[in-house]
């Protein structure tokens, strides 16, 4: 009897837990779940911002901070303001389709609302994001396109494109004849496959499976990405930091190609051509 009584409440929970898991995504696009953390507010009027976020599923997660973190301690804090992006909430679900979803169709409006907010002129935006998150920062870009002259850098990471959504709608922002656009995009052939390893046709592609030190990873993107930063992989990620390869053909990519590292690369960085098939990263080698 106490063992037929144990499974009931057993499976009893069992239902309760996954009604609220399948129930979460619809009520997370009807309550507002983001927020920017500034790490740095830089008082300049001329507002020059980098902002990072993360994709699905990523709660607890501490590396868009961390990088925000790495971006601050590398810049000129009068003029740069550094925020990490988080959506988390709306990135809790069992579909990370869904998360896409949310993504494009709520998170993406509410960071660009949050930048909107803030004091100053928008001069230029750097919006750095990871798989689903990809589309918040690309859509929060259209929307600051339309309502300010800001110059946009948009850097993805392992852009994650679920076969219901289009993948030339990441990066897909009409700016205004005066104003700049310019986005990376890093991606590694892994266990994501194709949803996440494609040539982006509104970004310039960079292909670092082949400097992924271990098991080809989905996140080894951003986390190459912070070696670019500091010169050293997160913590715990047991990679070699003298295997940190960043140029082809002695052109640097990473955090090297953005405005707040160096104007002049910023400038190059412009003429590199969009959609282009992915330069690819590799050991003792300059070939791509």
């Amino acid at each position: 009897m106490k063992k037929r009584k144990t499974l009931t409440i057993a499976v009893f929970l069992l239902i309760v837990i996954c009604a609220g898991l399948l129930l979460y995504p619809a009520l997370c696009r009807n309550t507002p779940h983001s927020t920017l953390q500034m790490i740095n507010d830089s008082k300049n009027p001329e507002r020059h911002l980098v902002v990072v976020t993360h994709g699905w599923f990523e709660k607890g997660s501490e590396w868009p901070r961390n990088m925000a973190e790495a971006i601050n301690f590398r810049i000129d804090p009068n003029i740069w303001s550094c925020a990490a992006f988080d959506w988390k909430s709306g990135a809790m679900t069992i579909n990370p389709a869904d998360a896409a979803e949310y993504a494009r169709d709520k998170a993406g409006a509410e960071l660009a609302d949050e930048i909107l907010k803030l004091n100053g002129n928008l001069k230029h935006v750097h919006l750095i994001g990871h798989s689903s998150g990809c589309w918040a920062i690309s859509e929060a870009a259209k929307i600051l396109a339309k309502k300010t002259k800001a110059d946009i850098h948009l850097t993805f990471f392992d852009a994650y494109v679920p076969a219901c959504m289009d993948a030339n709608g990441l990066g897909n922002i009409k700016i205004a004849a005066d104003v700049n656009y310019w986005a990376d995009h890093y991606y590694t052939r892994d266990y994501t496959a194709d949803q996440t390893a494609k040539n982006l046709i509104h970004a310039y592609n960079i292909d670092v499976t082949e400097v992924d030190q271990f098991i080809k990873d989905h996140n080894f993107p951003w986390k190459w990405y912070y070696a670019t930063i500091t010169g050293s992989y997160p913590e715990y990620s047991f990679m070699d930091d003298k295997k940190i390869v960043t140029d082809v053909n002695g052109l640097e990519y990473g955090f090297a190609r953005s405005l707040e590292a160096d104007p002049d690369a910023w400038q190059q960085s412009l003429e590199l051509p969009l959609g282009n098939q992915a330069v690819k990263l590799k050991y003792g080698s300059d070939e791509q």
